[in-house]
């Protein structure tokens, strides 16, 4: 059993390398990925051996099915956020890629995120976007 600091590290040790794979999932992983996983592991308290498995999967990424055998037991909310956040990890470049939707629908069929909450979240994801873009239309840019 898992404390609460425990668990949350373990949940986003394992965020960190399924973003990983999304990032690699358009062929390669780019510099604002990169960035932002570097972020995320120098404001955490990763271990050193911890901190080399992640480097490792930037320059040879694990297969997600690889990951998620090695996942602590997660709630249904925590799922959902940890599939945000593969969503986010992907729009870091601003786009979202075909392949990296995909991607994260791999990720979240293996998490077992059903069918009907995936699409829940990704017209989520959708409506944010053209929010956002919107915003662009009336300022301009």
């Amino acid at each position: 059993m898992y404390t609460k600091t425990e668990k949350d590290k373990h949940i986003l040790f394992a965020s960190l390398r399924l973003m990983i794979c999304v990032g690699h999932a358009d062929g390669y992983i780019g510099s604002r990925e990169v960035d932002r996983i570097h972020d995320i592991v120098n404001s955490e308290h990763f271990t050193l051996k911890e901190r080399q498995i992640l480097m490792d999967d930037i320059d040879y990424p694990k297969r997600p099915e690889v990951i998620v055998e090695d996942m602590v037991d997660l709630s249904q909310s925590e799922k959902l956020v940890m599939m945000r956040k593969l969503y986010h990890m992907a729009l870091i470049d601003r786009k979202l890629s075909p392949l990296e939707t995909k991607e994260i629908a791999r990720i979240a069929c293996l998490i077992g995120i059903s069918q009907e909450k995936q699409a829940q979240v990704e017209e989520w994801i959708r409506e944010g976007i053209a929010w956002r873009d919107r915003w662009k239309v009336i300022v301009g840019d």
